[in-house]
């Protein structure tokens, strides 16, 4: 049950996200996509831990995770150009994969 949760809840975030990312208005900070990652290493020790394409395709979502719980939503734009979609703490990861049977 747990897992379907945590599935449900990261699916939904990734699908607003994406839905998001046409634009960057009402985004945290946006910069060189090269910058965005280095900045998420460096001050928060988040790692990539998911991918996807934005629903209108124009985009890539991006969930960063710290071992501390961490996580940050970043979408990349077609010109490089990353912005903060949301950030958080507490993450929990799930072992359940997107497909899974639940």
């Amino acid at each position: 049950m747990i897992r379907t949760i945590n599935a449900a809840l990261l699916t939904t975030a990734l699908l607003w996200a994406g839905s998001a990312g046409v634009h960057a208005q009402g985004m945290g900070p946006c910069l060189p996509h090269a910058e965005a990652v280095a900045k998420l290493t460096q001050r928060y020790s988040e790692h990539q831990v998911g991918i996807g394409l934005g629903t209108q395709g124009d985009s890539v979502v991006e969930l960063y995770v710290a071992d501390t719980g961490t996580w940050t939503i970043l979408i990349t734009h077609t010109n490089g150009i990353s912005c903060i979609a949301a950030t958080g703490n507490s993450w929990t990861s799930s072992p359940l994969v997107a497909g899974d049977a639940t």
